[in-house]
C-alpha cells in the first residue's frame, strides 16, 4: 500500500503531464466543466479538481459536494496506472478501478481510455 504522499505526489505528476499533452484530447472528450473525484479506498483518502476546456484544475484534498464523475481505486493500482504499468479499461473490466458518471460521460471518457 502507498502512503497518502505517494499518492498525492503522482497525482500532481499526472496533472503537469496531462495539462500539455492530453489538452486537446480532454477538451473534446469533456467539453463542458466536470468535477472529478478520486476516491482511494486502502487509504480512506480522497481528491479532486475540475476539468474545463481540456485542462484540468489544481487538485484538492477532501471529497467534493456533488461530483460528476467518480473513480475508486486502491493506492497500488492508481499508481501503476499514472505510471504506465497497465491500462485503465483492463483495471476497469476487472473491478480494480470503478467510474460512477453518467452515461454521456462515460461515452465521452471511452475516447481517453
Amino acid at each position: 500500500m502507498a502512503s497518502t504522499e505517494e499518492v498525492e505526489r503522482k497525482l500532481e505528476e499526472l496533472i503537469a503531464r496531462l495539462g500539455s499533452s492530453a489538452e486537446r484530447e480532454l477538451g473534446r472528450s469533456l467539453p463542458d466543466r466536470r468535477t472529478l473525484a478520486l476516491h482511494v479506498g486502502d487509504l480512506d483518502a480522497d481528491w479532486w479538481t475540475e476539468v474545463e476546456a481540456g485542462r484540468l484544475g489544481p487538485l484538492h484534498r477532501g471529497a467534493p459536494d456533488d461530483p460528476d464523475i467518480t473513480i475508486t481505486a486502491d493506492s497500488e493500482d492508481l499508481i501503476d496506472l499514472i505510471d504506465g504499468e497497465g491500462s485503465l479499461f483492463s483495471a476497469y473490466l476487472s473491478g480494480r478501478v470503478r467510474i460512477e458518471a453518467s452515461f454521456s460521460d462515460l461515452l465521452h471518457l471511452r475516447r481517453l481510455v
